[in-house]
């Protein structure tokens, strides 16, 4: 009797040297098209902090800018911020304990899907507004603040509607 499993197996490529040649490679490659666009577009150093003349505006780096935006927006109490913002990051952490689905696609997933759907999008409007409005509080009563909240949140339900959609459709194709 013929063995037809080996023939449809593709041969084992050793680890060292063949995969690990390849890897560090390209890690060379790399770093080398890093250091050509290092030299060719230098990051310019911003102006020297003097501490006895401190800028009128201290804005935090963009990864702090949403929260640091939610945080400006009126009505907000520090200790409300606090305990949301603590609230949204122990969901972060807990989710992949949460969402046990052994399905990988993120259609077979919708509600985590729609959740970090949700997340990006206020976490990206958030820090977007804060950049565009450096300093200044966001109130309902300013028509920049209440378009950017209303976008955001549109572009958050739109797409959670999407997931939503696209996952019974691909539910309805595959079957039971």
């Amino acid at each position: 009797m013929h063995d037809h499993s080996k023939e449809n197996e593709e041969p084992e490529v050793p680890f060292f040297p063949n995969v690990l040649l390849a890897e560090v490679s390209l890690a060379i490659a790399v770093i080398g098209l890093l250091s050509i666009f290092i030299s060719l577009f230098p990051l310019k150093l911003g102006k020297k902090f003097d501490p006895l003349n401190p800028p009128s505006i201290l804005e935090p780096e963009w990864y702090f800018m949403g929260i640091y935006q939610f945080l400006k927006t009126q009505g907000v109490q520090p200790i409300d911020a606090v305990i949301l913002m603590s609230a949204f990051a122990i969901i972060v952490i807990l989710i992949p304990f949460l969402d046990r689905s052994e399905e990988r696609s993120p259609l077979r997933r919708p509600f985590f899907t729609a959740l970090g759907f949700l997340f990006i999008c206020e976490f990206l409007g958030l820090t977007i507004y804060g950049f565009l409005s450096p300093g200044r509080v966001g109130t309902f009563s300013s028509l920049a603040f209440t378009t950017a909240f209303l976008v955001t949140n549109s572009t958050a339900a739109a797409l959670i509607l999407l997931v939503f959609a696209a996952s019974r459709s691909a539910r309805r194709r595959s079957g039971p």
